[in-house]
C-alpha cells in the first residue's frame, strides 16, 4: 500500500498536479521561481522524491527521474551537496548510460540550466554564461575523446564564432583588414608584426616586420586580450580607417591604414623577384623549381597550376613541393592538387558512416615528365597527408623529412542554433591508394604504422632547435638571404642532391 501511495503522491508531481492555487514542484524547477513560500513545496517535493529513490519496489524508471528531480530540487534550495550526492547516485545506480539517458533526457535541459545558474549566483567569482556555455560544450566533447578509439583529443572541436571566422579566412583566402601577420613575443608580451602581406594596405604604408604594435585607434591592446584582441581591432569593414601606432626600434610612428580585401595566397615559391612576382627557380642551373604549399584554401588548385604551367615553359627538370607545416585544409582541393600530378589510380577513399567513395585521378591537365621529391615534416596534416600519400604510394614523388601528424579524419563544421559557435565534428576517414589509414590512433607509439613516412634512405629529422630556426626563416612575407643563411635546411639539401643526381 505504501508503494503505491508513493508512486501515486510521484506521478502526481511529474505530471504537473498541485494543490489548488499553488504551482507545482515541475512549474517551480521549470520556471526557475524560487521565494519563500515555494521553499516550503521544493522541500515537500524533495521529500516525496527521496521516499520514491529509496523504496526498493518501486519502477525503476520512476527512481531514476526522481532522483535527478531530487538533485535539481536540491539545486534550487541551495543545498549544493545534497544535490551533488543526489546526481551522482543516480549515475551510480544506473551505469547503463543509454538506458538512464532514455528515462531522464527531457529534465536534461532544465538540470543544466540549473546548473548554469547556481554558478552564475553562487561561485566565488562573476562568471560570464557564454563562457559556462561554451565550457560546457567543450567538456562534453572532451568526453567523447576520452572515450578512445578512433579519435584523439582534440580531433573533435567547439569553435567559437571568431574561430569560426579565422578558420573561413584560411579556407577562402580572402579577408578585410590591413593584410599583417602578428604573433605576440614570449619574452616581452608584446604584439609584433612578423609580415606584411605583399601589396595589402599594411605593405603599401611601410610597415616592417618586426614592428611592436603599442596602440590601435589610439587604444593600447589590454594584456587579457592579447592577439585574438589586436586581430578583432584590427579587422573591420573595407574602405574603413584603423590607426597603428608602432615602435621600430627607438621610434614611435604612426600608421593611418585603409581597411580592403585582402587576399591570402597559399602558394609560394623561394623569394620574390623585382617585378614582384614569385620566384619558383630554386636551381636555375639544373632547371630544379621549388613550390611551397602553406595550407589547402579554396583557390590553392588555380595557385598551383599557374605555378606548374610557368614552370612547364620554362622547361624544368626537377620539382620540390614543399608540404612543410601545412596543417591541411579543404578536402576536395587537395584531390584536385594530387590530380594535377598522377595521371590514372585512386587519389584517396573516403569511408564514412553513409558508405565509401575512391576519387579517381584524370590524364587531363596532368603535369609530368619529371623527378619530384616532396618535403614532409611533424606537422604536415590532414589534406596535405592526403597529397603526400597519394604522390608517395603512386611512385610520383620521393618524400623526404619527417614523418607527418597522421590526422586521417575528414571534419566537418555544424553551427550550433543558439549561435554561440559550430561543431567541428569528425564524419568520415580516409584511406591512401594503398589501401592504409595514415591515422594515429589514441595509444599508438613510434613504434606503430601512421603518418606518411619518408621514403627509405630520405629521412631527416629536425632537431627542435631546428624545427624553431626553420619556422623563424620560414615566417617573413619574403625571407632575405640573410636570414635563410642563418638556418641550413638539412631536408631541403638532401631533395636537392637527389634531384640533381637525376639523368
Amino acid at each position: 500500500m505504501k508503494t503505491k501511495l508513493l508512486l501515486a503522491l510521484g506521478l502526481v508531481a511529474f505530471l504537473g498536479m498541485a494543490s489548488a492555487g499553488a504551482a507545482s514542484a515541475d512549474e517551480l524547477l521549470e520556471k526557475g521561481i524560487y521565494t519563500e513560500e515555494t521553499k516550503g513545496e521544493l522541500e515537500t517535493a524533495s521529500q516525496i522524491y527521496e521516499q520514491i529513490v529509496e523504496d526498493a519496489k518501486a519502477d525503476r524508471s520512476l527512481v531514476a527521474q526522481a532522483q535527478l528531480r531530487l538533485g535539481l530540487c536540491q539545486l534550487k534550495l541551495g543545498n549544493r551537496p545534497k544535490a551533488i550526492s543526489a546526481l551522482e547516485r543516480l549515475t551510480q545506480e544506473f551505469p547503463d548510460k543509454d538506458k538512464l539517458l532514455a528515462l531522464v533526457d527531457d529534465q536534461m535541459p532544465a538540470l543544466l540550466e540549473e546548473l548554469v545558474k547556481q554558478i552564475e549566483q553562487n561561485y566565488i567569482q562573476e562568471v560570464d554564461r557564454s563562457e559556462l556555455v561554451e565550457t560546457a560544450i567543450r567538456a562534453i566533447i572532451g568526453k567523447l575523446d576520452a572515450r578512445g578509439g578512433f579519435l584523439r583529443v582534440g580531433d573533435m572541436e567547439f569553435l567559437g564564432t571568431n574561430a569560426v571566422a579565422e578558420m573561413n579566412v584560411n579556407l577562402e583566402q580572402q579577408i578585410a583588414g590591413v593584410g599583417a601577420t602578428l604573433k605576440v613575443d614570449e619574452a616581452t608580451g608584446e604584439i609584433v608584426i612578423t609580415a606584411p602581406l605583399r601589396h595589402s594596405p599594411a605593405w603599401k604604408a611601410g610597415i616592417k616586420p618586426g614592428d611592436r604594435i603599442v596602440q590601435i585607434d589610439g587604444v593600447k591592446v589590454p594584456d587579457e586580450e592579447k592577439l585574438a584582441g589586436a586581430v578583432k581591432r584590427i579587422r573591420g569593414p573595407v574602405g574603413t580607417v584603423v590607426r597603428l601606432t608602432v615602435k621600430r626600434l627607438d621610434q614611435s610612428l604612426e600608421f593611418k591604414l585603409t581597411r580592403d580585401n585582402v587576399r591570402l595566397s597559399s602558394v609560394k615559391g623561394d623569394h620574390y623577384k623585382t617585378d614582384d612576382t614569385w620566384n619558383f627557380i630554386l636551381d636555375a642551373e639544373h632547371k630544379l623549381g621549388y613550390v611551397k604549399l602553406t595550407y589547402v584554401g579554396k583557390q590553392s588548385p588555380q595557385e598551383m597550376e599557374a605555378a606548374l604551367k610557368g614552370l612547364q615553359a620554362g622547361g624544368i627538370k626537377g620539382l620540390i613541393l614543399d608540404l612543410r607545416n601545412n596543417p591541411g585544409g579543404s578536402l576536395s582541393e587537395a584531390i584536385a592538387i594530387a590530380d594535377q600530378f598522377v595521371e590514372s589510380g585512386t587519389i584517396v577513399t573516403v569511408k564514412g558512416r553513409s558508405g565509401e567513395k575512391a576519387y579517381e585521378a584524370k590524364r587531363e591537365g596532368t603535369y609530368g615528365g619529371f623527378p619530384m621529391v616532396l618535403l614532409v615534416n611533424r606537422h604536415t596534416a590532414s589534406a596535405a597527408e592526403i597529397i603526400a600519400a597519394c604522390l608517395q604510394d603512386h611512385q610520383r614523388a620521393v618524400v623526404v623529412g619527417e614523418r607527418t601528424y597522421g590526422q586521417a579524419i575528414v571534419r566537418a563544421l555544424f553551427p550550433l542554433k543558439s549561435g554561440v559557435g559550430s561543431l567541428k565534428l569528425p564524419v568520415s576517414a580516409y584511406y591512401r591508394p594503398s589501401g592504409k589509414n595514415v591515422n594515429r590512433f589514441p595509444g599508438f607509439t613510434d613504434a606503430d604504422d601512421w603518418g606518411v613516412k619518408p621514403d627509405e634512405g630520405y629521412e631527416i629529422i629536425f632537431t627542435d632547435d631546428e624545427l624553431k630556426q626553420y619556422e623563424k626563416a620560414h615566417n617573413e612575407e619574403n625571407p632575405s638571404e640573410a636570414s635563410k643563411a642563418e638556418f641550413r635546411d638539412r631536408q631541403l639539401e638532401k631533395a636537392l642532391a637527389y634531384l640533381r643526381a637525376q639523368p
